[in-house]
């Protein structure tokens, strides 16, 4: 089937952003599709490349007395983030990737700048993200506070992603005269979201004033041996001392490395000395001057005369030619073709370097002093060469190890959010991507007014609790409402008693502190204008955002 999408539309002006900000314009008509539109499976079908992504998060304050974090975009739970995944595309094709969420990308030709402005080819790693509910929210740390007319709001989200792009660790640009096209799965049918992208230089929403909702038809399931291949970033090189599959430059330093490492035991190995022979007086010999740099294993020694090995085919007369000039030629063993000129006359002789008995002991001497030198230089540049292959397996299986793991979260990740998806109808928004970054489908709402009191911050043991940040959460609003607790209080706490509500907070000393629905039903009540809410606080060195999301339920 065919979907239509606007590929060629200008790219926004500074103007064009600066003026944006109607938050209150509707978005436009949309058609939905019955799920499932995807299978469960690490791929999906797309006309040139398919590719499975993940996302990765972090989380921001609002309002009160408290100084602002010096990060912008800073993670509550920084060491668990959700790994972005990065798959690889060619700069000069047209790719289509679907990901874990059943969004999909259209990746033009060309879509791919340097920060200076020029065009880019060859491989380029492309890393991608959504965001879906308030977990996901809370993880990113990626501010939800939108102003407008000097009146601050949060975001109440139908779907937010990243994107940016790489190239040999170097951050792209886009190219606007051919955006990236993404149709995003989103989690709502409602016609109230607009399209928002987050200027981190100015540190503010920008409202593009474009809906975003669209039909697109069911994506039939293609069969497991499908034609389209999905490229891996990261494999196993054991064996190999070179791989064109990887752009990380870690690995691709490691690679250099080795290759380096094992040129220097080629090179050395071109200078193993020869072993000199001793003449055999019943056969010709001749003399001739040998070129140090081109034969040093000759040169080094001294009285050296070629031996012909071959005496009934050799004319001895033409030892009385005045030749004009001689080629030597390093034949397998210790012998040499050595080929005399003269006009267009040719002689070839094939001979072998010797010493007389007189100089064979000083020959011999030469020889052992020269190998034991080159052995001694082979062996340490072997072992650093091994020592390079080593490091470089090790990167090489500790990426693909990360890979992997990436692509199993993402794999549990799509059931899991195939599980939530118990709907009839599921919803596309169009994002044309003019510039890399964070994208949001949001509807900006008010923070609740029903109850506004003093809350008093406490552990379970009733101490006073140093909070980082603070944040309410509706359970059936897709929004988290941030707020600035100052020394175990926040003085302008306002929530809804009829919703049912949680709360979620980082201490100081990055513990996760949750009050959880019955626990704040619990505590709700007022007395003289004032809340004790009691958190359950979870000190666990928390290493993936899936173990975090166990305690943050709603």
């Amino acid at each position: 089937m065919k979907y239509r999408i606007n590929r060629n539309q200008p790219p926004l002006t500074d103007a064009d952003l600066s003026s944006a900000r109607d938050f209150h314009k509707l978005l436009h008509t949309y058609r939905a599709v019955k799920v499932p539109f995807y299978r469960t499976g690490r791929f999906f079908a797309g006309s040139s490349a398919v590719i499975v992504a993940t996302a990765v998060s972090l989380v921001m304050l609002f309002g009160g007395d408290k100084p602002a974090p010096k990060s912008y975009i800073a993670p509550p739970v920084a060491q668990a983030d959700i790994t972005r995944d990065s798959f690889i595309v060619d700069a000069d094709s047209v790719t289509d990737l679907t990901y874990s969420s059943g969004s999909r990308l259209h990746v033009p030709a060309g879509a791919f700048r340097t920060a200076e402005g020029q065009d880019v080819s060859g491989k380029v790693t492309l890393r991608y993200r959504e965001f879906h509910d308030q977990k996901d929210i809370f993880l990113s740390g990626i501010p939800m506070v939108y102003d407008s007319a000097g009146q601050q709001y949060v975001f109440e989200s139908a779907g937010m992603m990243e994107i940016t792009a790489w190239q040999n660790g170097k951050e792209l640009a886009a190219n606007p005269e051919k955006p990236i096209e993404v149709q995003m799965v989103s989690n709502t049918a409602e016609d109230r979201y607009n399209t928002y992208f987050l200027d981190t230089t100015e540190k503010r929403w920008v409202n593009l004033n474009k809906t975003n909702l669209m039909a697109v038809p069911a994506v039939p399931v293609v069969a497991a041996d499908s034609t389209v291949v999905a490229t891996r970033i990261y494999r196993d090189m054991e064996g190999e001392e070179e791989s064109d599959v990887t752009t990380n430059p870690t690995l691709q330093q490691s690679q250099q490395e080795l290759k380096k490492a094992s040129t220097a035991v080629r090179e050395i190995e071109k200078e193993k000395p020869m072993p000199i022979a001793k003449a055999d007086k019943a056969k010709t010999k001749f003399h001739i001057v040998v070129d140090a740099n081109e034969f040093p294993e000759i040169a080094m020694y001294q009285n050296i005369r070629f031996q012909v090995k071959d005496e009934l085919n050799f004319d001895k007369n033409s030892a009385k030619t005045e030749w004009e000039d001689v080629r030597l030629k390093k034949l397998n063993g210790i012998d040499y073709q050595i080929e005399f000129v003269k006009g267009n006359r040719k002689m070839e002789v094939v001979a072998t370097p010797v010493v007389e008995d007189k100089d064979l002991a000083a020959a011999q001497k030469i020889y052992d002093s020269k190998f034991a030198l080159y052995q001694s230089q082979l062996t340490s540049r072997k072992e650093a060469e091994e020592k390079a292959r080593q490091e470089y397996l090790a990167k090489a299986k500790d990426m693909q190890a990360k890979m992997d793991k990436a692509m199993a979260e993402a794999e549990a990740r799509e059931r899991q959010y195939q599980a939530t998806l118990n709907k009839t109808q599921l919803v596309y928004r169009t994002l044309s991507v003019y510039r890399f970054g964070t994208y949001n489908c949001d509807s900006p709402v008010s923070w609740p007014r029903e109850a506004n009191v003093v809350a008093s911050l406490e552990s379970e043991s009733g101490e006073k609790l140093d909070l980082a940040c603070l944040n309410l959460i509706e359970k059936d609003r897709n929004a988290v409402f941030p707020y600035a607790p100052t020394k175990g209080e926040c003085r302008d706490f306002r929530f809804n008693p009829s919703k049912d509500n949680v709360l979620w907070a980082m201490t100081m000393d990055n513990k996760l502190a949750v009050v959880d629905m019955h626990s704040f039903k619990e505590q709700q009540a007022a007395q003289q204008g004032q809340v004790k809410f009691r958190f359950k606080l979870i000190d666990k060195d928390f290493k993936t955002a899936d173990e975090v999301k166990k305690y943050l339920e709603i």
